[in-house]
């Protein structure tokens, strides 16, 4: 647990994102297209900017430019949302994010642990469940921080409601940070898990893209 505790830390203290927005010729084609297949998208299913004073061209081209100069050091999450008015969409749409993000780093975790240690963890099923739930439910929490808005979009439904689709960015230093914290606090909620909390800590250092 001690080792947990300082792993946790140095990561809190290295939480640094990299700005660096230089990219190759091949990568910038790539962001143009990127951008126009998204324009036409968003276009054909009635979305617009919001909560922004740039176009969406510009929201774009900035969002794309960050998740391929940033490579593996930065993951995309989208939430979604609809609701009576954009504010309380968009509002929505963050939980959703964040929900989303914490379930694949929950599912993640899970499937290395019955992957790799099998033969440790039988028998002890309801132990580890409660173990997941808990660090699904921590991520959840810890990660909120580390939800860097890019842009949202919105839509005017038919029944009046409004749809909003809002972007962020997790840079991994403050994703991995978040998880460790989560990690931290779920082995308190299991016997067995904290067993293995050494062992679980390198499944939660792994890189979680919830979009793939």
């Amino acid at each position: 647990m001690k080792k947990l505790a300082l792993m946790v830390m140095a990561a809190v203290m290295t939480l640094t994102a990299t700005n660096a927005q230089t990219l190759t010729k091949q990568q910038e084609k790539a962001v143009k297209k990127e951008v126009n297949a998204k324009l036409k998208d968003y276009k054909k299913r009635g979305y617009e900017i919001f909560g922004s004073s740039r176009t969406l061209e510009v929201a774009l081209t900035k969002h794309y430019t960050a998740l391929y100069a940033g490579g593996d050091d930065v993951v995309e999450v989208v939430g979604f949302s609809t609701a009576k008015s954009a504010n309380l969409a968009a509002a929505s749409a963050q939980n959703s994010a964040a929900n989303r993000y914490a379930t694949t780093a929950s599912q993640q975790v899970k499937g290395r642990v019955l992957s790799d240690m099998a033969s440790d963890v039988a028998n002890q099923e309801t132990e580890f469940d409660k173990f997941y739930a808990t660090f699904e439910g921590k991520v959840q929490q810890e990660i909120r921080g580390a939800l860097k808005p890019s842009f949202s979009v919105k839509k005017n439904d038919p029944d009046g409601r409004i749809s909003v689709e809002a972007y962020y960015l997790v840079y991994d230093k403050a994703a991995t940070s978040a998880r460790l914290k989560a990690l931290e606090a779920a082995v308190k909620e299991s016997e067995a898990a904290q067993k293995y909390a050494q062992r679980i800590s390198d499944f939660v250092n792994e890189r979680v893209v919830p979009n793939e």
